[in-house]
């Protein structure tokens, strides 16, 4: 399991409160509210609309325009490389089958491999805009926390 430096300095404040070891743990284990396991599919999905300039309805629709069966596998493809979801998960957030999961990374694997359509450079550009949405979030967990501790003292 990854944590980042808000979750480490949630365990720190919690230790400081009074908790013992295994409670810190159950805790992370229960709650994890680590941005790495619940909510870089959404970032990801942010980041991938963002780029196309495209809504939700259309990224969710059954479409088979080159652009958003791109940014569609754009999503797999980084979902798979980014988390630890399962294809299942991954394709139940979009509405879609684990088989349409693999099918959509295999062709931007291939996309890449052959250097195609861009690929490269609009994947680069949905990590550059997902890394700075994920830095956008910590800040905002690092300023709750802070906040939260400051009270209790």
């Amino acid at each position: 399991m990854i944590y980042s430096e808000n979750d480490l300095y949630k365990a720190f404040t919690l230790f400081e409160q009074g908790f013992d070891f295994y409670d810190v743990t159950n805790y992370f284990k229960k709650n994890n509210a680590s941005i790495f396991d619940k909510q870089k599919i959404e970032l990801i999905i942010d980041a991938v609309l963002c780029h196309y300039q495209i809504t939700e309805k259309e990224f969710m629709s059954r479409s088979r325009l080159r652009y958003l069966v791109n940014a569609r596998g754009i999503f797999y493809y980084l979902s798979r490389n980014l988390t630890k979801n399962s294809t299942i998960f991954i394709g139940r957030r979009v509405n879609r089958d684990h088989a349409t999961v693999l099918n959509g990374y295999r062709v931007i694997k291939d996309l890449l491999h052959l250097n195609l359509d861009n690929i490269k450079e609009d994947i680069d550009s949905i990590t550059n805009i997902l890394n700075i949405y994920i830095e956008a979030k910590n800040e905002e967990k690092n300023h709750i926390i802070k906040e939260v501790c400051t009270v209790k003292s």
